[in-house]
């Protein structure tokens, strides 16, 4: 009795809270509308003989730049908008329809790919669960999720860290010539920085947008692109650097000028200090760039500057206590002050000896008056 009645409640739950099993009239109108537009619908036929691509770019964050590879990864959302006739219908019939979404994958989408992408495949991936947003005028609006690309920069350190740099990244179609897909020329909708996290050690000073022509990739049909470049402009946050590296060797720098007064001992021991600690700094400095010969890097030169400083002043030590120290003249030097003596008409006064060599000279008198 008791699984009986359980059985009757059961059903009576199913037939009335779920509906027998049936799609509310609104989702029946969708699911109809979305069968028609699919149907006979081929995602390798453009839509027009010339597509027009609205396309922009949301920067999200500078995740890294490696200067040693020349090599900026940033994180985007790209966006495309496109019009597809063969997606339009009339919202009256379809019960007041006006936008569905439906899956990437089904419908047609250019083949817009980042030109300097830096990985082995430049093209913007789409998921298996990526949808876009169709119109019923035909409009097609494809938000693609937050996509970590890396692209080639080409950097320009020589006045590192007050350095500025230009990174673009380039996008075009790369089987698509201009008679078939054309790309946006609206600038301030293709770039958008509202969301933007600011990097520790670049700020971000502006962005442009630049339209070029590329040469033709295949001999065989007219294949020329129109290339949008996004450009970053960037300006390195010094402060980092100048702690770490140029104050830090102004005040070794300081140490030397300090150092005059000290014992020579202590002077060659603070030199030689130096003089390591500017190897390793330049060593760390340089491991953050590629090795290039163009340009002398203005830290390079603040370091050899550093050096030669510190060699200026270990020369002038050994020099100094050299020509100061107490010993007697070479007999070399005595024959070259009588040549002078000659030549002047001059004579040089005899060096008085301290009272150690007096003593020296005395016991010696007297050691030879004795064993006589």
């Amino acid at each position: 009795m008791i699984k009986l009645l359980s059985f009757i409640i059961l059903v009576c739950y199913f037939f009335l809270f779920c509906n027998g099993g049936t799609l509310p009239t609104a989702q029946t109108d969708e699911q109809t509308l979305i069968t028609t537009l699919l149907t006979n619908y081929s995602k390798n036929i453009r839509p027009d003989e010339q597509v027009s691509i609205d396309i922009t770019a949301s920067l999200q964050q500078i995740v890294a730049i490696d200067e040693k590879q020349q090599i900026m990864t940033s994180s985007l959302f790209f966006s495309q908008s496109w019009i597809d006739s063969r997606l339009s219908w009339t919202p009256t019939a379809s019960n007041n329809i006006t936008v569905v979404m439906l899956p990437v994958k089904s419908l047609w989408i250019p083949d817009t790919m980042i030109l300097n992408s830096a990985d082995a495949s430049g093209y913007l991936t789409v998921s298996d669960y990526s949808l876009a947003s169709v119109y019923y005028t035909g409009q097609v609006y494809m938000i693609l999720p937050a996509l970590t690309i890396r692209t080639r920069c080409s950097f320009f350190v020589q006045k590192f860290p007050f350095d500025r740099q230009m990174c673009s990244i380039n996008l075009t179609s790369w089987s698509q010539g201009y008679n078939r897909i054309v790309y946006t020329e609206n600038r301030s909708l293709v770039i958008d920085t509202s969301g933007y996290s600011e990097h520790p050690l670049w700020k971000l000073s502006g962005t442009d947008l630049d339209i070029t022509d590329a040469a033709d990739r295949a001999p065989f049909e007219n294949t020329v692109n129109p290339i949008i470049s996004i450009q970053l402009f960037l300006q390195r946050k010094p402060l980092f650097f100048m702690m770490n590296g140029i104050f830090a060797c102004l005040i070794l720098n300081c140490v030397t000028l300090l150092s005059y007064p000290l014992p020579f001992a202590t002077q060659i021991g603070l030199c030689m200090t130096c003089f390591m600690t500017y190897s390793v700094y330049s060593l760390n400095f340089s491991s953050l760039f590629p090795q290039q010969s163009q340009y002398l890097m203005m830290i390079t030169l603040y370091f050899l500057l550093s050096i030669c400083w510190t060699l200026l002043s270990m020369t002038w030590f050994i020099m100094y206590n050299h020509f100061t120290a107490k010993a007697e003249m070479p007999k070399w030097l005595y024959t070259f002050c009588g040549l002078l003596q000659r030549v002047f008409c001059y004579c040089f006064p005899i060096p008085k000896q301290d009272d150690k060599s007096n003593q020296k000279k005395n016991a010696i008198a007297d050691n030879s008056e004795d064993q006589r």
